[in-house]
């Protein structure tokens, strides 16, 4: 049961998408939503090295940034209150500030489901290249998961990357039991390199998600999905990928699988995660 959705208003190009998908699933399941915007002072001023005689410069492009960063602040709140109004959804806001990641994981602890954008959190137009912030929340288990494109893609259709993996089965679970989304055509795919036989994972994977009303087919990939699975999602005309997300440790950071990391990192198109 899908009852409060947190919504990263990002500033990114994937936040219209985002507050897009969010009211289409609070209409759906008569949820609420919950805004958040987190300005990070200490991200934002910082600059890099600064050469010689550079920090008043340094200094006057930080507080630029951060003026900035308001400005879209206050933009991306004014786009999602506006949208849940005329979508007549209940709906807050609030206002973080501090480490982006440390602020998104703990508003989450309260929420169903969890919508961002792909790539991008808490850029506002200043900053770039921040995708790793991205992984590191999805690695820190902020999961049920939905990452959306820039692009909005009515989600009517489905791919379930599967392997036989308790990864993999959770997520498969998380898809039918969460019910976030009307039972939809949904292709389960095995790639090479699973675990078991994979025309029986198959059979079963179609029983289970048949006995809840979804539609099904089943398809077996002589590819691993590392290089397979993008393609596969657009040969099938999917609107959406579930995925299972691994957690593994390097140098005390936890990161995500490799296909995983991945599909966030190249889709255009939206993704389901769990752990």
């Amino acid at each position: 049961m899908i009852k409060r959705i947190l919504v990263a208003l990002s500033g990114t190009p994937c936040t219209s998408s985002a507050i897009a998908h969010s009211i289409e699933l609070a209409k759906l399941h008569n949820a609420a939503l919950t805004g958040v915007t987190v300005f990070d002072p200490d991200r934002l001023q910082d600059v890099g090295p600064v050469p010689l005689g550079g920090a008043t410069a340094a200094h006057e492009l930080g507080e630029h940034r951060m003026a900035l960063a308001k400005e879209q602040i206050e933009d991306s709140i004014t786009e999602f209150e506006k949208a849940c109004c005329d979508a007549e959804v209940k709906n807050r806001v609030i206002r973080e500030t501090g480490d982006s990641a440390k602020c998104l994981l703990n508003d989450w602890r309260y929420h169903d489901l969890t919508v961002i954008g792909l790539r991008g959190l808490f850029e506002y137009g200043v900053l770039h290249d921040h995708g790793d912030i991205v992984l590191d929340v999805i690695g820190d288990g902020l999961r049920p998961l939905l990452a959306v494109s820039e692009q909005y893609r009515p989600i009517q259709s489905a791919l379930v990357a599967y392997d036989g993996s308790p990864i993999a089965a959770r997520a498969m679970k998380a898809f039918c039991m969460l019910d976030i989304w009307k039972p939809m055509p949904t292709t389960v795919a095995c790639f090479k390199g699973q675990d078991g036989d994979a025309n029986r994972l198959l059979s079963d994977a179609e029983s289970y998600l048949t006995s809840h009303a979804i539609p099904t087919t089943t398809k077996r990939i002589e590819e691993k999905p590392l290089n397979a699975i993008l393609e596969e999602m657009y040969a099938c005309n999917a609107d959406l990928l579930v995925i299972g997300a691994a957690k593994r440790i390097r140098l005390g950071r936890k990161l995500l699988g490799d296909t995983a990391r991945f599909a966030l990192e190249n889709s255009t198109r939206p993704i389901f995660l769990h752990h």
